[in-house]
């Protein structure tokens, strides 16, 4: 049994747009938010420090010199966050019999205060001794150099541990007292609250950006739902345009933006296609016409032939009629077949250096006597030497073609002159003749396929119609081009112009 492997069907556009947006606003979300987090620990933590600053200040102005001895006045009981030290030191002999004392008597304020929010303090004199600190602080081993640098004037931050696992941040700036320094007072507060604070801030962040990244998705599939609207209308009118109704265009938005541009290349694409069918339409049938006159005249022919009793003479004048009927009708269909192969571009040419002036030469001499025959005088003015990279073959018949096309429209007694000169980075081919002329209105039409400029001439006379279109096939095939000049009963001037080699 063989297993048919499973394959996720590609997602549509909408669908593509709403995941690229939602995972732009996903990374952008976790940027804001590491950036927000980032800065708001920044900003709380500079805060603390500034509440440790001012705490500090508080303590420092309740602490004086007495008789030689710190003293801490009653201030001290109006702050609610240093109730821990709420009491009035008289003196301290730095001892620590004094220091335990003092401890004792203040641990049951110190249980009664919040963890989070407690404030310790400590005060030590000049000599580095310590004379004063809160329940609790015991518990905090702070740097010496904590003091020294305090001693010094340099106030110090710091974060410490303390034995129960908690975080301390603890300021030491110096005491002053009537501008003379006496000690150095600690304070510090335990960073659980800011922690707390921060952990609830996160949680929040990872709740709410779900929901945030939820509704952005939601938005962006119904933004790009309206954005694909202008589309979607384009895509159902396209779809009713069959071939049938080409003339038929798509509307096109004001607005100077993408399905605008759509909408017109749309449009230019159902013109293309439009004038596509037109000409295929109309070259199916006039090769049906072209096709259908001489079946008809051969099967005239043999049906008068057959219908009554001729001599000898008289079958190969009908063969003959038949024969030059059918040669027309060989070369009508090579024709068409060679426009054909052209359309669907599988026609191949040589790419070789050709002496286009040596090719004129030969196709002049080859129909010299054509002319002859139908009074004509057919000659060369200047055929200067270009080499051109092309076709050999090709550009025999684009040159035999444009002659004998001239020698069609040239009275007897007429001239058709060939020339060919160098134009900076082209060979000109230049065929001339002193024949009927071609209107304005016929020379925009002279390359177009089936079209004959006098429609009175006969088939026979005036060919089939595609000995022009054929040669403007060949001259764009090698990159060149081909224009007619001409005036109503002054002749007319076929000028190719081909790339040099």
């Amino acid at each position: 049994m063989i297993r048919r492997r499973f394959q996720i069907p590609p997602l549509g556009i909408r669908i593509q747009l709403t995941l690229w947006y939602t995972s732009i606003s996903a990374l952008l979300l976790l940027l804001f938010g590491i950036a927000f987090y980032s800065t708001l620990q920044v900003f709380l933590a500079s805060s603390f420090d500034v509440t440790l600053q001012m705490r500090s200040q508080q303590v420092a102005e309740a602490v004086s010199i007495t008789n030689g001895k710190i003293v801490v006045d009653n201030m001290v009981n109006e702050l609610p966050e240093l109730a821990s030290t709420a009491a009035i030191v008289d003196s301290f002999d730095g001892t620590d019999a004094s220091i335990s004392a003092h401890q004792n008597s203040q641990s049951t304020l110190a249980d009664d205060a919040s963890a989070n929010r407690r404030i310790f303090v400590r005060v030590f004199n000049t000599a580095g001794q310590l004379v004063y600190s809160s329940p609790g602080f015991g518990t905090i081993i702070v740097p010496a150099d904590a003091v020294k640098l305090a001693l010094q004037g340099t106030p110090w931050y710091g974060t410490i541990g303390s034995t129960d696992d908690q975080e301390m941040r603890v300021y030491s700036t110096m005491l002053i007292d009537k501008h003379q320094l006496i000690g150095v007072v600690q304070v510090g507060q335990s960073l659980s609250s800011l922690k707390e604070r921060m952990q609830r801030i996160a949680l929040a962040l990872m709740v709410l950006t779900p929901f945030a990244l939820l509704f952005s998705a939601l938005g962006c599939y119904w933004l790009a739902g309206r954005a694909f609207n202008p589309i979607h209308r384009l895509t159902r009118i396209a779809r009713e345009i069959t071939v049938k109704d080409l003339h038929q265009r798509v509307p096109v938005p004001p607005a100077h933006d993408e399905v605008r541009d759509l909408s017109l290349i749309f449009n230019q694409m159902i013109g293309r296609l439009e004038h596509s069918f037109t000409q295929q339409r109309r070259f199916v049938a006039d090769a049906s016409h072209e096709l259908r006159t001489p079946v008809t005249v051969i099967r005239s022919i043999t049906e008068v032939a057959l219908s009554q009793s001729s001599s000898t003479e008289d079958y190969v004048a009908v063969l003959q009629g038949i024969n030059a009927e059918s040669e027309r009708l060989g070369a009508l269909i090579s024709d068409l077949l060679a426009l054909a192969r052209a359309d669907e571009g599988q026609v191949h040419f040589d790419h070789d250096a050709v002496r286009l002036d040596l090719l004129v030469a030969d196709a002049v001499a080859s129909l010299e006597p054509l002319a002859d025959e139908r009074g004509i005088r057919l000659c060369t003015q200047k055929l200067s030497p270009v080499t051109v990279l092309g076709d050999a073959a090709r550009l025999i018949q684009v040159i035999i073609s444009l002659i004998d096309n001239a020698l069609t429209y040239t009275n007897n007694g007429g001239e058709v002159s060939l020339s060919v000169n160098q134009v900076e980075n082209a060979a000109l081919l230049a065929v001339s003749d002193t024949g009927i002329g071609i209107s304005s209105a016929d020379q925009l039409h002279i390359f177009e396929r089936f079209y004959r400029a006098d429609p009175a001439r006969s088939r026979a006379a005036g060919g089939s119609g595609l000995g022009l279109a054929i040669v403007d096939w060949i001259v764009r095939a090698h990159d060149g081009t081909v224009r007619v000049e001409s005036k109503p009963g002054q002749g007319s001037t076929f000028i190719v112009s081909l790339p040099l080699s």
